[in-house]
């Protein structure tokens, strides 16, 4: 407004915003780049170690990162700082200068599109949702169209979210109501603010309420699946399909052990199904109790393992059914010593082990089929009185140059535990970038404030206002960001969970996941929010403070 009164044009007002952005931009780049490179090369060995679990036997040794990268990041910075300012610096050059030097002029603008915000948001999510019940469902990337108008219509419904809220209060005194009160009376301030923190809320809540529930779903079906006592594989031994083979003689071994009352082989390796290289095991599926081993998600336990066991059946993982589109009743093609061969689909169980897909048969379903092979692994189930640590450490002794992983349920059970909270380890740190970039948001947001209001805050202290009142408003100012910005960061993070857990993640990898909600993680997330809300006031409410009743102008 000082320069259009002395004389700059629209252009010239226009440049200079966004020329002072781009300089931001060129900051943040020259910021973020080496701190991200330095935070991709300080989880390199955990990243390294999940891979090594999951998917391969050699780790990773260095952080290479192309050159082109170094540019996409950069274009991305200082080109989403200039896009971010396109709108903000026309509306600024195209205002008149009288506009343009009262500030609450700005903010009434803001507070008069409030509603037609609300609107295009709540429009963006209805359309959103209505493409994916229509057409999105088909395709695989549906879910990440979902979540974008998710976190594209979360802040269209800041401004009247704030404005609602702080409508709400009466302040009578000069305490929280009244901070209240003051942030939806500046809007243009305040809006974006709480926006930022309710966009990492949402991401915040919902990435731990998917990683909650696949946790919470795991140990279900790791409890349900692994019920012998001691498991027993070759080293290199990687699941279904792996090629590592225990010899027969060790074998007699594990199965003449005086604790041990039953056996259970398993043969592993791929086969084909159509165009599909698929994991296939044998098992004995006619051990006691082994109908509790693979939980269904569909079909009839008592007929479907009776149909495995007498009829020739298979049971296939989810994975698997949902990637050929096979279920219960439908057959199974499988390319046998000779030739192609059916099997009827008895059940379809939780799958969570098997990249691709997996199907399970009776051990001698699998030898009438592809003939005699050799046992990747068994499984040992003890007589009632013996203890599975003790009987581990017996037959490391009885096979002490036979490279094997002996391992009791419990010990199996830590493992995959471990490696689940290992892979998901990584989001902590996206998780706590985010919030810290919401949390600058409000230090910067009430800085602003704190500018904008110099005559008002001049006006409170010459009639009195102490300067411990004055931290108060502005520390509630940010508390009140932080609770409005948690409320609607909630909401958001309960739909991004819901899209993680029932869109993404099943079009992606083909797994169920049975949603869980543990209160005490994110009571604790909520009181970290808030708290780093109040912190992130703390300075923007000491400069505040500091305002002399000299700054009273004619503006007041």
């Amino acid at each position: 407004g000082l320069l259009r009164s002395i004389g700059c044009t629209r252009r010239q007002v226009f440049w200079l915003i966004v020329g002072e952005v781009g300089l931001l931009g060129v900051f943040g780049v020259g910021l973020g780049i080496p701190l991200g490179y330095w935070a991709a090369k300080s989880n390199v060995d955990m990243v390294s170690a999940t891979l090594s679990n999951l998917y391969l036997l050699s780790e990773i040794a260095t952080l290479e990162l192309p050159i082109w990268l170094y540019g996409l990041a950069a274009l991305i910075g200082i080109g989403g700082a200039i896009t971010g300012a396109l709108v903000p610096a026309v509306d600024m050059s195209r205002r008149d200068t009288r506009s343009l030097l009262a500030s609450l002029t700005l903010h009434e603008k803001i507070s008069s599109l409030a509603p037609v915000t609300f609107i295009v948001g709540l429009g963006i999510l209805a359309l959103s949702t209505l493409w994916y019940a229509i057409a999105g469902d088909t395709w695989q990337h549906s879910g990440f169209v979902l979540a974008v108008a998710l976190l594209i219509g979360i802040p269209l419904l800041t401004p009247f979210t704030v404005r609602s809220v702080c409508g709400l209060v009466r302040a009578r005194s000069f305490g929280f109501a009244y901070s209240l009160k003051g942030l939806g009376d500046r809007l243009q301030t305040t809006a974006f603010a709480v926006a930022s923190l309710a966009i990492a809320v949402s991401m915040l809540i919902g990435i731990t309420l998917m990683i909650g529930s696949f946790k919470r779903t795991l140990e279900v079906w790791i409890l349900t699946s692994l019920q012998a006592d001691i498991y027993v594989a070759p080293l290199s031994y990687r699941g279904k399909g792996g090629d590592s083979t225990l010899d027969q003689s060790a074998i007699q071994v594990l199965t003449e052990h005086p604790g041990v009352r039953a056996v259970d082989r398993l043969r592993g390796f791929r086969a084909y199904s159509g165009d599909n290289r698929i994991g296939l095991a044998g098992v004995e599926m006619g051990l006691e109790g082994g109908e509790s081993r693979f939980p269904l998600l569909e079909g009839d336990p008592a007929l479907a393992y009776r149909e495995v066991v007498k009829e020739r059946g298979v049971f296939v993982g989810e994975t698997l059914a949902r990637k050929i589109d096979r279920w219960v009743g439908d057959e199974l093609s499988l390319y046998t010593a000779t030739g192609e061969r059916m099997f009827k689909i008895a059940g379809v169980y939780y799958d969570y082990s098997a990249d691709g897909g997996a199907a399970v048969m009776d051990l001698s379903t699998m030898t009438k089929a592809f003939g005699e092979g050799p046992i990747n692994s068994v499984a040992l189930y003890l007589h009632e009185g013996y203890d599975p640590d003790t009987v581990v450490d017996q037959l490391k002794s009885a096979l002490p140059n036979v490279p094997l992983q002996i391992r009791s349920n419990q010990k199996l059970r830590t493992e995959v535990l471990k490696i689940f909270d290992q892979t998901f380890a990584i989001t902590q740190l996206l998780k706590g970038m985010s919030l810290l970039i919401a949390v600058c948001g409000i230090t910067l947001m009430l800085l602003v404030l704190a500018r904008e209001q110099i005559p008002e805050l001049a006006l409170y202290r010459s009639i009195g206002a102490k300067r411990t009142q004055i931290f108060k408003v502005f520390v509630g100012k940010g508390l009140g960001m932080g609770v409005i910005g948690l409320l609607l960061g909630s909401v958001g993070g309960v739909l991004l969970a819901g899209i993680l857990i029932y869109v993404i993640n099943r079009a992606y990898f083909g797994w169920t996941i049975q949603p869980h909600f543990e209160a005490l993680p994110i009571a604790q997330q909520a009181a970290a929010i808030l708290g780093a809300a109040v912190l992130a006031s703390l300075y923007p409410a000491m400069r505040a403070s500091r305002t002399p009743a000299t700054e009273l102008s004619k503006e007041v």
